[in-house]
C-alpha cells in the first residue's frame, strides 16, 4: 500500500529531528575524528602564524642593531609586517581539496581515507538524515580501511571494493547533489538517496567481515598445523 504524502512527509520531519537530536556511536565516532582534524588544522596554523610573528620580530630587532635604529617609523612597519604574515598565514596550509576525479588514481589502502575526504565536502549539501547516513558509511570506511591493506590489489574481492568504494557510492551522492535544488529537498528524492546508502553501507559490512573472515580462517588453518605438527609429540613423550 502505498504511503501517504502527509505520513512521507511526517517521517521526514521525524527524521530530520533524529538527525540533529540522537546520536549513535558511528556518528559519535566521525563526530570526534572531524573536530580532531579541525583542531590539527587550526594548531598548525595557530604555529606557522607564531613563527611568522617572531621571524618578522627578529628581522627587526636584527636590523635595529646591526644596520641602524628602528624609530618610530621602523616600529609602526615592524607591527604592520606581523599583522600582514599573521593575516596570511592565518589561511595557510590549506585544507586539500577533494576531488572525485582522483579517486579512482588512489591506491587500494588510501581509498577509504580519500573517500572519507570526499565525502566529508559533500556531506553539508544533503539533508539531516542522509548526513547521519554518510557518518556511518564513513565510520565503515574506518574498519575497512586496515582489512583492504591485507587483499591483493589484483584480486576480485579489491576490484570489488574499488566499484563500491571508489565508484558507485561517489555517483550515487553525486547525482543526488546535482539535483536541482527545487527537486532535491523533497521526501522522495531524500528517500531515494538514503535508500541508496543503507545498501552501500549493507555491502560495506558485508565486505569488511567477508576480508575479516578469511583473516580468521588462515588463523584456524595455522592453529590445526600447529596441534597436527606438535600435539602428538607431546602425547608420545607422556
Amino acid at each position: 500500500m502505498a504511503m501517504l504524502p502527509e505520513t512521507r512527509a511526517a517521517l521526514a520531519r521525524y527524521d530530520e529531528w533524529a538527525a540533529r537530536a540522537l546520536k549513535t556511536p558511528d556518528q559519535i565516532s566521525v563526530t570526534t575524528r572531524r573536530l580532531e582534524r579541525k583542531t590539527r588544522a587550526a594548531g598548525r596554523r595557530l604555529r606557522n602564524m607564531l613563527f611568522g610573528v617572531f621571524a618578522v620580530m627578529l628581522a627587526a630587532f636584527l636590523y635595529g642593531n646591526i644596520v641602524a635604529p628602528l624609530g618610530f617609523l621602523g616600529l609602526m612597519v615592524t607591527m604592520f609586517a606581523a599583522i600582514c604574515v599573521m593575516v596570511l598565514l592565518s589561511s595557510w596550509p590549506r585544507v586539500r581539496e577533494a576531488r572525485l576525479e582522483s579517486l579512482p588514481e588512489a591506491s587500494l589502502t588510501a581509498l577509504p581515507a580519500e573517500v572519507d575526504h570526499w565525502l566529508e565536502s559533500q556531506r553539508r549539501l544533503l539533508p539531516p538524515p542522509a548526513a547521519r547516513d554518510i557518518d556511518s558509511i564513513m565510520a565503515q570506511l574506518d574498519r575497512l580501511a586496515p582489512e583492504l591493506a591485507k587483499l591483493d590489489p589484483a584480486s576480485p574481492m579489491a576490484d570489488d571494493a574499488r566499484r563500491l568504494v571508489g565508484d558507485h557510492l561517489p555517483r550515487l551522492v553525486r547525482t543526488y547533489v546535482e539535483v536541482p535544488a527545487t527537486h532535491r529537498a523533497t521526501p522522495e528524492a531524500t528517500a531515494r538517496l538514503r535508500e541508496g546508502l543503507k545498501v552501500v553501507g549493507s555491502e560495506i559490512e558485508r565486505m569488511t567481515t567477508t576480508i575479516a573472515k578469511a583473516s580468521l580462517d588462515a588463523l584456524e588453518v595455522e592453529g590445526k598445523f600447529l596441534e597436527n605438527r606438535y600435539q602428538p609429540a607431546r602425547r608420545i613423550e607422556g
